[in-house]
């Protein structure tokens, strides 16, 4: 004979199979979410260590810099030091030039002559002066022509003095301030 069930076991396989598919679905739900914390506190915790170097590079970064306009500073009162030695050096080389220029004036400057003003830009000198006539500023510019000290002697221009009269004129004359050779030799 036969045997019938009656009983509803498609139900109940039914029911046992969806408690394991939600079983299942909330272990992976769970699985799901470990994985997921732990991915992000991985992350963070690279975020961390990553922030954590920047920090130091900008730290570093801020010494390093302090540094380099440290050393610019230094760098400028180097240049500022070496700037005022060599200038020091040149009034110390020129130092004789001086006396033997106003030396070489005084033997080469004709009688009715007289100096209004002496400038110096360098090496080159600006006279401008009033003389008696235009031959003595010749015999002037010939006599600073024959000096060791004063050389290229150069008329920049002659006028007729209209407050004194009597013939007498200003002149302006540049000319050059070297060294001889033989102090050149001495010095070194």
């Amino acid at each position: 004979m036969a045997n019938i069930n009656l009983l509803p076991w498609r139900e109940e396989q039914r029911a046992e199979r969806q408690r394991q598919f939600v079983s299942v679905l909330g272990l992976v739900a769970v699985l799901g979410i470990v994985v997921v914390g732990a991915i992000h506190y991985l992350y963070g915790k690279e975020i961390d260590q990553q922030r954590n170097r920047n920090n130091y590079l900008q730290s570093q970064i801020r010494k390093l810099d302090s540094k380099i306009t440290e050393i610019t500073t230094l760098e400028k009162e180097r240049k500022d030091l070496v700037d005022r030695m060599e200038i020091i050096q040149n009034l110390q080389k020129s130092r004789p030039q001086i006396v033997h220029l106003f030396d070489e004036i005084v033997h080469n400057m004709p009688e009715g002559m007289n100096l209004i003003e002496l400038k110096r830009h360098g090496e080159e000198i600006h006279f401008k002066g009033i003389a008696e006539s235009a031959p003595r500023i010749s015999n002037f510019m010939r006599n600073l022509k024959s000096s060791l000290w004063i050389t290229t002697p150069d008329i920049e221009g002659i006028e007729d003095d209209k407050e004194s009269g009597a013939g007498r004129k200003i002149f302006i004359l540049k000319s050059k301030l070297t060294t001889p050779d033989e102090v050149k030799k001495e010095a070194k």
